[in-house]
């Protein structure tokens, strides 16, 4: 026969500024957000400068606008996932979705 042993009642949580699994998910999901939007901001910054790198040869103009369109392209998705966070946290009624003495 096997038992399964008992849990310490000493455990200590290893996250203390987290008391729930939502806050967790919370904070994971505003450093995804702010990622893809730095990302997309260089990523942007550096189709630019391709762009005027280019010197009106066609074949590197076209690759600066296309880096120049993916960008804005994963600007749009970045925006549209913070929309549709915001409107899910609206509709599940949540109030507080800040976790205290962490800054995102």
């Amino acid at each position: 026969m096997v038992y399964a042993a008992a849990v310490p009642p000493d455990v200590n949580n290893p996250l203390p500024q987290f008391t729930t699994l939502a806050q967790i998910f919370g904070v994971i999901i505003n450093v995804v957000l702010g990622v893809g939007i730095a990302l997309t901001i260089i990523y942007l910054i550096l189709g630019g400068i391709r762009y005027i790198m280019s010197q009106g040869d066609p074949k590197n103009t076209q690759v600066a606008r296309e880096w120049l369109t993916n960008a804005v392209i994963g600007f749009i998705v970045v925006i549209g996932a913070f929309v549709i966070r915001t409107v899910v946290i609206g509709i599940l009624g949540a109030t507080n979705t800040t976790v205290p003495d962490v800054t995102p």
